[in-house]
């Protein structure tokens, strides 16, 4: 993993690109907006932003756009499943917090699924990543093309545009509500949990969430990567958090 730190040169993105980007904000038309502009840019051809918590569940997807369906299938894949094995993951838990942008190439990345699917498949060679910190967790914006690896002055100006483009990212998210899970889901039910119930820890959480809406513990095991014993263990100490023994219980605090 490279860290991009040389100063930034001049973006290049003209102003009716910009004006199509600000007036796409909370609508559909938003990321291919902003993924048009990166491709006049660089040549950027698919582009993912997520929200990433400081809790490790799972991030929300704000944006992916790209060439037919393939890119949104990519982001769900990597929201669920890959985000866990991204080495993104080690400037998450750092302490001190600045806004980045990273290189990531396949032979950062132990996980052969992994660079299988959102790399060797579609045929890429690296992902840049632009990082910004904020209260809670992270926002990040990953570009991607099929022309070979960014040259060192296609990174800087890419890095100093997804800066400027990395707050209405943000407000895009909470206008169109691309942040927010699903009603119903295990995502949204986390949500709740973390109001009602802080003393839980992230994982507590997660592991309580896709209790209460019916998974079993293999599949919950499967879902979060852990084992299915594990996920017996996280779920007992909830319990024993909250003062209750069955989901039931949980149940009825959370809902009622």
């Amino acid at each position: 993993m490279e860290r991009i730190e040389a100063p930034d040169a001049p973006w290049t993105a003209d102003a009716d690109l910009q004006a199509g980007i600000v007036d796409a904000l909370g609508t559909p038309e938003f990321g291919p907006a902003v993924l048009h502009a990166l491709g006049a840019m660089a040549g950027v051809e698919e582009i993912f932003a997520f929200r990433r918590t400081d809790d490790g569940t799972l991030p929300a997807v704000i944006l992916s756009a790209g060439a037919g369906s393939q890119a949104g299938d990519r982001a769900e894949a990597y929201r669920r499943h890959y985000f866990r094995f991204d080495p993104l993951n080690t400037v998450f838990q750092a302490v001190d917090r600045a806004s980045l942008c990273l290189r990531v190439r396949p032979d950062d990345i132990a996980d052969r699924d992994y660079r299988r699917d959102c790399y060797a498949r579609p045929g890429f060679v690296e992902k840049l990543s632009i990082l910004r910190p904020g209260r809670g967790g992270w926002t990040t914006l990953s570009l991607f093309r099929h022309g070979g690896a960014f040259s060192t002055g296609e990174a800087q100006g890419l890095r100093a545009f997804g800066r400027l483009l990395l707050p209405l990212i943000e407000a895009h998210g909470r206008a169109f509500g691309a942040d927010r899970p699903p009603p119903g889901s295990a995502a949204a039910v986390e949500v709740r949990l973390h109001g009602l119930c802080p003393a839980l820890t992230g994982r507590e959480r997660s592991v309580c969430a896709r209790t209460l809406i019916g998974m079993t513990a293999e599949g919950i095991g499967l879902d979060l990567g852990i084992r299915p014993t594990s996920v017996l263990t996280y779920r007992r100490r909830a319990y024993e958090r909250l003062g209750i023994s069955t989901a039931l219980q949980l149940a009825a605090r959370l809902f009622h």
